[in-house]
């Protein structure tokens, strides 16, 4: 099927270009008929239909000619470009985007490192033609015609790159693109030109590597002469070199550029070609045992891809082991590199080895897989720029990790300080792009962070990985704290249902905890989660899961949350189906001394589709500070119950049961006495007798208990 659908578009792709040609596009200088013909053709004959089935065969044929005209002279060294707006006027054609056109020598990375420029502008690239032409010029590289064939005495291979980006007509932006296009092309032609010669040097580089006079670790210069081979074979893109030399001032170490030694991007003194005077951390790794130093350069490629450079460095050695400078090069390794396993690499397949023995663990054993395959799985530039030590901290705290889902961190300071190595793991359910974005930010601001870059592992493990640089100012002293980045981001990323599902097992055990929780704990609102702390949550649940069953009918809460007011507490109810209607709640509570101050209600859904409500009031009570909560709340729940299903009257009197401490049952028998009072013809009303004990309620309580004693 693939096939059957890549040759219908092939075969829709071959008759739209029948189509250009047929159109009979004119050119300045191109001969008509079978020159046109075949030009067309390969110009857009690796263009996908997609890009071109909605634009115009006349168009399409006078845009390719405009590009021809641009390139009738062009000597070999040199790139033609142009960014335009085509008019019909001066061009022959109109276009809703704008145009970038190019002609230059065949050389890689020419399309991908002009796109990144391009992207670098904030700029969406909507269609690319990129044909390889083979072009005949004369001496003065004028265009004289084009081969129909492959190959071709006196032709030369010449890159055609046409770019439809957004339009923009803003001639200073098109004049920084214009600025930024034309470095690039420069960049990849002088490292394209510079490359076998960078890469003879990293050769000669590892034979100096296996006759070093004094070396410590012979298997370590071994297994590094093997790499710099292996990163030679194609593994590595050379982009720039430059030698280096060690001196001393002042008291002071230098290392400086040796003159006229560089190559590709260090041709030139623009890019780094100043002594550096070596600060005590570069100093210290200057004179450590490793042969070779692998971290990040500070600045971004121009060529290919836009990332930090892998920076590699070859220390030179005296006659008698001292550190005399270093062979610098820079570049990119290849995607084979990334995807090669670490056992098949050299260096890698050494420090995974001493790894392994460092902590003792038998490979062909359980945790020996599992350490394995941590390795195999590490971030490659970590394992390519990380130490033994690090690696055995890292991968070991990996290790004891594994299937829990939880957040941790690793973090790695570079050698030369610039910038901070973190991989963080958190609960791949949890992983979104906005908690990506968060944990950045929380890195940036805790590593005192100039910018950060991230990539994202999402495999089979319970966690997702996330490998971010934090880079920092040369001056940053800051002192990392591990354990307070790991809060900041577990508060971003596990969220109130993880607290909730931990507090319900910490109070009720693996299996009910778990229960209660598949049972309820999907089921709170937002407004509830928002409010309510997880171990308050464990008591509503247990008390609502206890009503369902009818183990109780235990609906009524008096409570003092710590945050509230001296003169407030709350009163939670819980009811099926429906809440409590405020208008037969209010003068309930109100006759009882606790005006009501608020209500917030929370739905909770249960899982038979039903919903529980919970209502939280917040009671006003002056004395609320002055009595013990957990025994006046029998009382009170008691009377307020007895009040709302009717079985006791609800007056004033019940006042006492929270200012005298008085019970449902001994408030009856106030009331009892103040109606018998009436009975005899005193000239005093209820309500005065009610007003009169609830100002005196200390004195009423101790008539009831005085009574109580009779």
């Amino acid at each position: 099927m693939a096939k059957k659908r890549k040759r219908r578009a092939s075969d829709r792709s071959g008759k739209l270009i029948d189509e250009i040609v047929s159109s009979r596009p004119e050119s300045q200088f191109l001969k008509a008929g079978r020159d046109t013909g075949t030009f067309l053709r390969h110009y857009f004959s690796d263009v996908p239909y997609e890009h071109i089935r909605d634009l115009t065969p006349v168009v399409m044929g006078k845009a390719a000619m405009s590009h021809l005209d641009f390139a009738k002279t062009r000597k070999p060294g040199t790139a033609l470009l142009r960014i335009l707006n085509p008019t019909l006027s001066t061009h022959g054609y109109e276009s809703p985007f704008t145009t970038i056109e190019m002609v230059n020598d065949n050389m890689p990375f020419l399309v991908d490192s002009v796109s990144a420029a391009i992207s670098r502008q904030k700029l969406a690239i909507h269609m690319t033609v990129h044909p390889i032409l083979q072009v005949q010029r004369d001496r003065r590289g004028k265009f004289l015609k084009i081969s129909g064939d492959l190959g071709g005495e006196n032709y030369i291979k010449e890159s055609f790159i046409r770019l439809s980006i957004d339009r923009e007509t803003d001639t200073h932006r098109l004049k920084i693109l214009e600025q930024e296009i034309v470095k690039v092309l420069s960049d990849v032609r002088i490292a394209v030109c510079d490359w076998q010669q960078m890469r003879d040097k990293m050769l000669a580089t590892a034979s100096e590597l296996s006759h070093l006079p004094t070396v410590s670790d012979k298997q370590v210069c071994y297994e590094s002469e093997k790499l710099l081979r292996w990163l030679a074979d194609d593994h590595f893109t050379f982009l720039g070199f430059r030698e280096h030399k060690l001196r001393n001032k002042a008291g002071k170490t230098y290392l400086s550029p040796v003159k006229g030694s560089g190559l590709g991007l260090l041709a030139t003194d623009e890019r780094g070609g100043n002594s550096v005077e070596l600060t005590k951390a570069m100093q210290k790794h200057t004179h450590s045992k490793d042969l070779l130093i692998i971290t990040k350069a500070n600045s971004r490629s121009t060529v290919h891809r836009y990332s930090y450079l892998d920076y590699i460095g070859v220390k030179q050695f005296d006659n008698n082991g001292k550190v005399t400078g270093e062979k610098r090069f820079i570049g990119l390794f290849t995607s084979v590199a990334y995807n090669e396993r670490p056992r098949n690499i050299p260096l890698l397949r050494l420090k995974v080895e001493r790894v392994l023995e460092d902590l003792s663990i038998d490979p062909s054993g359980h945790r020996g897989k599992a350490l394995t395959n941590i390795l195999e799985n590490y971030p490659r530039d970590e394992l390519f720029q990380s130490s033994i030590t690090d690696l055995v901290r890292t991968s070991l705290g990996i290790l004891n990790l594994q299937d829990r889902g939880q957040v941790k961190i690793f973090l790695r300071r570079d050698a030369f300080r610039r910038f901070l190595s973190c991989i963080i793991y958190v609960p791949k359910e949890k992983y979104t792009t906005a908690v990506r974005r968060r944990v950045e930010e929380i890195l940036q601001d805790e590593l005192d962070g100039i910018s950060v870059d991230s990539s994202v592992q999402i495999a089979d493990s319970p966690l997702a990985r996330m490998h971010t640089i934090v880079r920092t100012s040369a001056a940053n002293t800051i002192r990392t704290n591990t354990k307070r980045i790991e809060k900041r981001i577990e508060a971003t990323v596990i969220d109130w249902r993880d607290h909730l599902r931990v507090q319900l097992v910490k109070k009720f055990g693996e299996d009910e905890g778990l229960s209660l929780f598949r049972k309820y704990g999907e089921g709170f609102s937002p407004a509830y989660e928002g409010e309510t702390e997880p171990r308050i949550a464990c008591l509503d649940i247990k008390r609502i899961d206890g009503l369902l069953k009818t183990e109780h009918d235990d609906y009524l809460l008096l409570h003092k949350p710590s945050d509230c007011a001296s003169d407030r507490m709350n009163l939670r109810t819980f009811r099926q189906n429906e809440p409590l209607a405020l208008s037969d709640v209010l003068p309930f509570l109100e006759n009882m001394g606790t005006p009501v101050r608020s209500e917030r209600p929370y739905s909770i859904q249960l899982p038979d589709g039903n919903y529980f409500w919970i209502q939280d009031f917040e009671l006003q009570f002056s004395e609320a500070s002055k009595i013990d909560i957990e025994l006046a709340a029998a009382r009170f729940q008691d009377g307020f119950r007895q009040a709302l299903s009717g079985e006791t009257e609800s007056d004033n009197f019940n006042h006492l049961i929270l200012s005298a401490g008085l019970e449902v049952r001994q408030i009856t028998l106030v009331r009892c006495y103040a109606k018998y009072i009436l009975q005899l013809g005193i000239p005093f009303s209820q309500n005065l007798m009610e007003e009169v004990l609830v100002s005196h309620s200390k004195l009423a309580g101790k008539l009831v208990h005085l009574f109580e004693l009779q």
